[in-house]
């Protein structure tokens, strides 16, 4: 074998590493994302219970919940790069998370930012409100725009 040949073997076997890694990073990024999404979904169920009335109410619960709902919102922000739109595992984001970034960054902005309001909460009469604030303004906002229906 010629130090050409070995130095054209190693490049070919670069790119097709870096390839296998992007694919890989992908799948991880679709993965990652939907247990992002699950883990706002339970605390979301927690601190709902708590505003209807299902379960007493604690401001401990309610600011933890929601202080892992504003740390998931904010890591989701990395979670949706370009070329992760399809993939092996079925995704319910819709193209326009890509198409129109600005506005589904700004969505998760604003979600981090209503999470962080109902973990501020520390009296019953104001979790209603700061809750309701977050689910129109900013879930309610991203799943009508970016989110498909469940099959």
């Amino acid at each position: 074998m010629t130090f050409r040949t070995k130095i054209g073997t190693c490049v070919i076997g670069s790119i097709s590493a870096l390839g296998l890694s992007i694919s890989i990073a992908q799948a991880d990024a679709v993965t990652d994302r939907q247990e992002a999404m699950k883990q706002v979904g339970d605390a979301m169920k927690a601190i709902a219970a708590i505003a209807k009335g299902e379960a007493a109410f604690d401001a401990a619960v309610v600011k933890s919940n929601a202080e892992n709902m504003a740390k998931q919102f904010a890591a989701a922000k990395s979670l949706f790069p370009d070329g992760s739109e399809t993939g092996e595992k079925p995704s319910r984001a819709k193209p326009e998370v890509w198409s129109d970034k600005d506005t589904f960054m700004k969505l998760l902005d604003d979600s981090v930012v209503g999470a962080n309001a109902v973990a501020a909460v520390t009296e019953e009469a104001a979790l209603r409100p700061a809750l309701g604030a977050l689910g129109n303004n900013s879930c309610k906002a991203c799943h009508e725009k970016f989110r498909k229906p469940k099959e």
